[in-house]
């Protein structure tokens, strides 16, 4: 009898390789400052209803980058622009899902048609925290060009892992990571995003950092109700542009978090 050929999906490649699993970058959540004070008050961050998967609560992270973008805006004002907070667990909250990419972007057909040729649940790696660190080792094979979008050449990954046809979906995530590392191309196409069923609380031991426009740290007892909660806050000014050309600052103000933190990638 003739043995079929079989598709290899990412989640069983990543669970049967001998990759590496090196340390997760710390994990981000971004959001609309104006939300910022509201977390301030109930000091977590909520699950919120899901566009995306539909009847469920998420709180949602992405790996080492800043990389969630809501809607851009011509000249906003501060409460449109990011506050993002860096989080690192001792004790991480169960995870939902691991997808290689913003899930959002995907559904919006943000995404190249090669990507989307395939379903949005083919690229879920499942719930296991070390699938973060295979994704990187195969990939970018280190947290720092993780972070840094430098992604491995798809012809180098075909010949170290013996890739074929079969395992197009683990090809098409090497494609969007490359083209990813290009200027041209949004981060939320090279991001590892997380999901979370349950509301997570801002404590001093969990929270790293986080960034806010400016102006949020000259409204009163805003700062003081971060300094409970963190020992760092970076700030960026709002410039006239629009939102999304302010990420370059934000992703600047990220690494400084790491450097006061003390995270070395």
């Amino acid at each position: 009898m003739v043995v079929k050929p079989r598709e290899v999906n990412l989640r069983d490649f990543l669970t049967n390789s001998n990759l590496a699993v090196p340390k997760s970058p710390p994990w981000i959540h971004s959001t609309a400052s104006s939300h910022l004070i509201p977390i301030l008050e109930e000091e977590k961050l909520l699950a919120v209803k899901c566009n995306v998967f539909k009847g469920e609560k998420l709180c949602y992270l992405f790996v080492g980058r800043a990389a969630y973008k809501g809607k851009d805006a011509l000249n906003p004002e501060s409460w449109q622009l990011p506050s993002v907070f860096v989080m690192r667990f001792s004790t991480p909250p169960p995870l939902k899902r691991i997808h290689p990419f913003d899930t959002g972007a995907f559904e919006r057909g943000r995404m190249p048609d090669y990507l989307t040729a395939f379903k949005l649940d083919d690229f879920n790696v499942g719930t296991d925290q070390d699938q973060i660190g295979r994704l990187i080792s195969l990939y970018f094979e280190t947290p720092r060009r993780y972070v840094d979008r430098d992604a491995n050449d798809q012809r180098k990954l075909k010949e170290e892992h013996l890739l074929n046809m079969s395992h197009a979906k683990v090809l098409a995530v090497s494609k969007l990571y490359k083209e990813g590392s290009t200027t041209d191309c949004d981060d939320r196409g090279a991001v590892i995003e997380l999901q979370v069923e349950q509301d997570i609380p801002l404590k001093k031991e969990n929270l790293l950092g986080v960034v806010i426009p400016e102006e949020y740290a000259r409204t009163p007892r805003v700062m003081e109700s971060l300094k409970e909660l963190t020992n760092v806050v970076e700030t960026y000014r709002l410039l006239p542009i629009n939102i999304g050309q302010h990420y370059g600052l934000i992703y600047e103000c990220v690494e400084r978090v790491y450097k006061r933190a003390g995270i070395n990638l």
